[in-house]
């Protein structure tokens, strides 16, 4: 690992589902938040390792930074599901998800030519970014305490469109 390289960011290869990347949406009558749900294939151990790794690294980090060397018993820690169990009837068998959120809108991207090179550039009409297309997801592991709730989660940075897919249900 270089010595710039953060082993609690990793950046994700991946399908979005639930995609809620242009207006936050509160859920259970709590704060509204951009989020998504990011499946990818469950024969892809590298990544499935490194998303273990990061969420341990946070882990480790709050118990002896926080917690001095215990971890509270209410602490949560976000999930990597089993699409095959978890999401049986939404056609994520074979994958593992993750959802990801955050309180901050986050940049949406594809790849384009300009000026004769490729570049990244905003995507702004959100016909052209679904729920059920394809690309890169840059997700940040964090601790949190907020006093009442307290764990390991992970938020969404920013997302890279690679490919159009098969809409899902729901999608804008």
């Amino acid at each position: 690992m270089s010595k710039n390289e953060t082993p609690t960011k990793v950046i994700v290869p991946c399908r979005f589902s639930y995609l809620h990347c242009w207006e936050p949406e509160a859920i259970n009558g709590g704060e509204p938040k951009y989020s998504v749900i990011l499946s990818f294939d469950q024969e892809d151990e590298a990544l499935y390792k490194k998303i273990q790794d990061a969420i341990s690294e946070c882990v480790e980090k709050a118990k002896n930074s926080m917690y001095a060397g215990k971890l509270p018993k209410n602490f949560k820690i976000v999930e990597l599901k089993d699409g095959d169990e978890d999401y049986e009837k939404d056609g994520f068998a074979g994958q593992y998800t993750i959802k990801a959120a955050s309180a901050y809108k986050p940049e949406v991207v594809k790849k384009a030519k300009v000026m004769g090179k490729v570049q990244l550039v905003p995507i702004e009409n959100e016909e052209e970014f679904y729920s059920g297309c394809y690309g890169f997801a840059s997700v940040t592991f964090y601790a949190y305490d907020t006093g009442v709730s307290k764990g390991v989660t992970c938020g969404l940075n920013s997302l890279l469109k690679s490919r159009d897919g098969e809409k899902l249900g729901g999608s804008g």
